[in-house]
């Protein structure tokens, strides 16, 4: 295991239910025909873009997920959760056979971190690894002052993370209750797709909730117990330092 390898598993914690089919309907059909046909490919370039809250981090994990499911080896670089890492922890990531860089946006105005991220990514074409990237702006607008970073990210077919339509939503809350073996009645869906957030990661978050609460209580969802339980506050986690 490389040295940045090791660094990287004291920071990631990946999401095993994660799943392509999370971004189901209409919305997403292109985005997820992008994604299966880099797994399928022998290298390739990705890069999605939207505001926080979009569904862009998820849509890594799920591809990850889905890499592993295939046998390769794929490798996720949280930017914004290594907050004080040195930059070198992007070295040696060239030996993974997807790797999925995410915030790119954070590391914008730091010159030791877009030259190893550009030294990064030549290391990565130069050995056949697809390569993945998720920022809340195009390359053009993330303010980065390597012109050869940014000519480089320039590359990637740019896909746009934008909220989901009803029937999207629909679908993706159906995809993530078959997921979890879970059997809603329409007016509960119906319920959801109208009182749930909206934003992709939001409603995610919202529905992996449920589901520990329903289990925890050992309810069905019903109307009245998603309501009680959209409508109780979150637990308070603290503040972060």
């Amino acid at each position: 295991m490389q040295p940045g390898e090791q660094l990287l598993l004291n920071h990631v914690r990946p999401r095993p239910d994660a799943r392509l089919t999370d971004f189901a309907g209409d919305s997403y059909a292109g985005l997820v025909r992008a994604g299966e046909d880099l797994l399928r490919q022998s290298a390739g370039l990705l890069y999605v873009h939207g505001r926080q809250g979009s569904g862009r981090s998820h849509f890594l994990l799920a591809l990850c997920a889905e890499a592993e499911s295939a046998g390769l080896r794929s490798v996720l670089v949280p930017l914004a959760a290594l907050d004080g890492a040195s930059a070198g922890i992007l070295d040696g990531l060239e030996t993974s056979d997807l790797l999925a860089l995410d915030d790119i946006q954070v590391i914008a105005g730091c010159r030791e971190w877009e030259e190893a991220l550009f030294h990064c990514f030549n290391r990565c074409r130069a050995a056949g690894v697809r390569l993945v990237f998720a920022a809340d702006a195009v390359p053009a607008g993330l303010g980065l002052v390597l012109p050869d970073l940014m000519s480089r990210l320039g590359l990637a077919p740019c896909w746009a993370m934008r909220l989901p339509d009803d029937q999207s939503r629909e679908q993706l809350i159906q995809a993530a209750a078959h997921r979890r073996g879970w059997v809603l009645e329409a007016d509960v869906l119906r319920y959801l797709v109208v009182r749930a957030p909206r934003e992709p990661g939001a409603l995610q978050a919202c529905l992996e909730r449920l589901d520990q609460l329903s289990l925890r209580a050992a309810r069905r969802l019903t109307i009245p117990f998603v309501r009680e339980c959209l409508e109780r506050p979150e637990p308070d986690r603290g503040v972060a330092p």
